[in-house]
């Protein structure tokens, strides 16, 4: 830009010079002299239309470089928004993986519950047929209503005649004796009562010929013991109650002296 209008600038010179040195000249010179003028003339109009383009480029140049810059601008404030769209996304893609994570761990609790439970379900199933074709076994009696019992000079079987219950038919109230029909865990209880007051009373529990319990007690007007246990027998075992030697009871029809048993389980 500078150097085109050093060079208009050197035209504009020459033709001044050009214009005196014509002046004396004869008249061909000065037709001579008119043209070079037209020439710089045109050569100005020239040198202006391209300054007014220049103008008009560099204006425009000036346009796009702010629409450019506007532009990137925009892409800066866009590509951040990217930069955070990427971002909610990728937590978004994280959270959802740790949900389908723990949703697995779910599944797999709940494959793991729902075996358990299946597993309990079984076994309730099995005791509920073991316990269906298990024997009904079950008893309880008592002493008597006459009143005073003993004492006696040796041990003596205790025979509870009064019988309340006796499912399965194993207690014979004639004996005594409960014999075991099935092998199994039993559970058996006893009381015992004597209003003697000064006299002892005592019972022995037996399992088959071995005393397995003694309870005794000195009456002071009204005396009670009461004792149970849980045994495993054979099937056959035999089960009853003696009076100790020296001992007495009392027994009416208040059932103060009973004998009760029944099976938990067979084995």
């Amino acid at each position: 830009m500078r150097g085109a209008l050093q060079l208009v600038l050197l035209f504009c010179l020459c033709g001044t010079w050009a214009q005196g040195e014509i002046g004396g000249a004869d008249p061909g010179l000065r037709a001579s002299g008119q043209t070079k003028r037209d020439m710089w003339d045109e050569l100005r109009d020239l040198v202006d239309e391209r300054q007014l383009e220049l103008r008009n480029i560099k204006a425009e140049l000036q346009t796009q470089t702010a629409k450019l810059a506007g532009l990137e601008k925009e892409n800066a404030v866009q590509a951040a928004e990217l930069a955070v769209l990427v971002s909610r996304v990728t937590a978004s893609e994280k959270e959802a993986q740790e949900q389908k994570e723990e949703v697995t761990a779910l599944r797999k609790e709940l494959d793991i519950s729902k075996t358990e439970l299946q597993l309990t379900k079984n076994k309730l199933d099995e005791m509920e047929k073991t316990t269906a074709a298990a024997p009904k076994l079950a008893f309880s009696a008592a002493l008597t209503i006459s009143g005073k019992i003993g004492p006696f000079s040796t041990e003596t079987p205790l025979v509870y005649s009064r019988v309340f219950t006796n499912t399965g038919g194993a207690y014979n109230p004639i004996t005594g004796v409960f014999t075991a029909p099935a092998k199994g865990v039993y559970y058996f209880r006893f009381t015992a009562f004597n209003n003697k007051k000064g006299e002892w009373m005592a019972v022995n529990f037996y399992h088959n010929s071995q005393r397995i319990l003694h309870n005794s007690e000195q009456a002071n007007g009204h005396a009670f013991i009461a004792n149970a246990l849980i045994l495993q027998l054979e099937q056959g075992s035999l089960v009853y109650m003696r009076l100790q030697q020296n001992c007495g009871l009392y027994d009416d029809a208040s059932s103060l002296n009973t004998f009760s048993g029944f099976l938990l389980f067979p084995l």
